[in-house]
């Protein structure tokens, strides 16, 4: 095996690394593609490694296996994928918790007379291609009122002060608290807790009481570019 040859197969080998590694870090990215892009992008490090074995080895079965690989690539994205994958969004509520600022013993102090509400969540892409999703808390009170409240933002605008701002500056370096928009990968799953700011609940009113007593409360979904209604689930 000449010089050449050698340095040749270990370009292809590293290549292959640095594809897997890409595609592994930009998952976003990739799930935002058409699945005949991902599949031909999935195949990139896959022939490439083989190549590189092929080069070294010169072994009839190193080449047999590029048949099966690139018929399987195409097989899982253009085949398997958009007829046997769940295709859906979930959430699930996993704790509530409600922090307050109405006490010298509360989780946070912001200085607002405003319930904080954070639930503890479960969301997961199960959809064919990536999402960034905003959350919302809906609230219909025993008279058919309806309030809508969205999870606070990672970034608010420029200049604004407000509650907001001022929550999201008070837990940003928490690593347990979601900000939105919340970016999913297609098969991504995260916990956190999401962050309510309660806003329109008359003094002295206890929210939890009111969330017990609600008529509809529920979790909603929605793209955060276009706004549409992704998924609705009850608040258990």
């Amino acid at each position: 095996m000449t010089t050449r040859t050698s340095i040749f197969a270990a370009i292809l080998l590293a290549s292959a690394g640095v594809c897997a590694y890409l595609l592994f870090s930009y998952g976003l990215w990739f799930g935002r593609q058409d699945l005949i892009v991902r599949a031909v992008l999935f195949l990139l490090p896959i022939l490439a490694a083989l190549s590189g074995v092929w080069v070294l080895l010169r072994a009839r079965i190193v080449a047999l296996l590029f048949i099966p690989a690139i018929l399987g690539g195409f097989g899982y994205f253009l085949y398997w994928m958009p007829r046997y994958s769940d295709s859906v969004l979930s959430i699930e509520m996993v704790e509530q918790r409600l922090i307050t600022d109405s006490s010298s013993n509360a989780l946070v102090e912001i200085g607002f007379a405003y319930p904080i509400f954070t639930p503890t969540v479960r969301l997961r892409n199960g959809e064919l291609f990536s999402r960034e999703i905003d959350v919302y808390l809906r609230m219909n009170d025993a008279e058919a009122r309806s309030t809508l409240y969205r999870a606070v933002r990672d970034e608010v605008p420029p200049g604004t002060l407000s509650v907001e701002a001022t929550v999201r500056g008070m837990l940003s370096e928490n690593e347990r608290y979601l900000f939105l928009p919340l970016r999913l990968a297609p098969g991504d799953e995260i916990t956190g807790r999401l962050v309510f700011v309660i806003t329109a609940l008359d003094e002295g009113v206890s929210f939890m009481d009111e969330l017990s007593r609600a008529n509809l409360a529920q979790f909603e979904l929605r793209d955060a570019a276009g706004g549409e209604l992704l998924l609705e689930v009850p608040v258990m």
